[in-house]
């Protein structure tokens, strides 16, 4: 995790909110018949659970994450209720989003291959914007293509174009 700056005081410790992300990701897989050895880390608003679930692990993930996602988000929503400071809790599960970015890191720079071979753009799939966050950090550093967000809503696809083509926005969303 990073975090340079000191938390502002009315944040909980970091072991009351490792306890409680731990907690509630805890009951809520109880709540829907799985067993899990969780495990949870904290500092300053953000609070990494990982969840250890010996079957059936693809139901709490699903193909491309996006179980996964929704749980994440709603634990997160719980995490939130009735408090005025705002806490983020990233959920792994298995190691689904350690494998999916790995996923992710190899997809964005054969793409940056491809689109240099071509010179036209090389666009992935339909990503949410954590997914597209790492494609466009990924080629961040690589002069000689630029990333782009392609499409409205919270879904979208990302372009990887060569730098010195008119392809595109040069924005990254």
């Amino acid at each position: 995790m990073n975090g340079s700056s000191a938390p502002p005081e009315n944040l909980m410790p970091p072991e009351d909110l490792s306890a409680e992300g731990a907690r509630l990701v805890s009951e809520l897989f109880k709540a829907m018949g799985f067993e899990a050895t969780i495990q949870a880390r904290a500092e300053a608003d953000r609070v990494e659970v990982t969840a250890t679930v010996p079957v059936n692990d693809e139901l709490l993930a699903g193909p491309k994450g996006e179980v996964r996602q929704s749980l994440q988000h709603i634990v997160t929503l719980m995490l939130n209720r009735g408090r005025t400071e705002k806490y983020h809790l990233q959920l792994e599960i298995n190691d689904f989003w350690v494998r999916r970015e790995n996923e992710l890191i190899d997809l964005a720079k054969k793409l940056a291959e491809e689109s240099l071979l071509t010179g036209a753009e090389a666009i992935t799939e339909y990503l949410n914007a954590q997914e597209r966050r790492v494609v466009h950090m990924t080629l961040k550093e690589d002069p000689r293509v630029r990333t782009y967000a392609i499409g409205t809503g919270l879904i979208k696809r990302v372009a990887v174009a060569p730098a010195d083509s008119d392809h595109g926005s040069s924005s990254e969303e």
